[in-house]
């Protein structure tokens, strides 16, 4: 797949509804109140933008900077369910630019 193609995906994704309170149901968490659904929508589009900027670069260590994305983030304003949640809902996004999520340490 190219650039382009993963960048036209990764837009497309971020329109995808997320945290439905049916996925977080099945996901076996209290449902977050709504102004955290919000956040985590937010926090997961903020990481979609940041693998989009990647691509539009060209970048050849995408792997790496994803790495480093998640290391340097500050995650303090998520419960652990819910940052598990969106590492979970971020995975897609990590395919489609064809980052190996299982290579990383998050």
């Amino acid at each position: 797949m190219t650039n382009q193609e993963r960048i036209a995906q990764l837009k497309a994704y971020k329109l995808k509804e997320k945290f439905l309170i049916d996925d977080i149901e099945e996901y076996e968490t209290v449902p977050p109140p709504t102004e955290s659904v919000v956040r985590m929508r937010k926090e997961v589009d903020r990481f979609t933008d940041f693998l989009i900027k990647r691509l539009v670069k060209n970048v050849d260590n995408i792997q790496e900077q994803t790495q480093q994305f998640f290391k340097d983030w500050d995650n303090e304003e998520f419960t652990e369910d819910e940052t598990e949640f969106i590492v979970e809902v971020e995975y897609e996004a990590m395919r489609i630019a064809g980052v190996k999520a299982d290579n990383l340490l998050i």
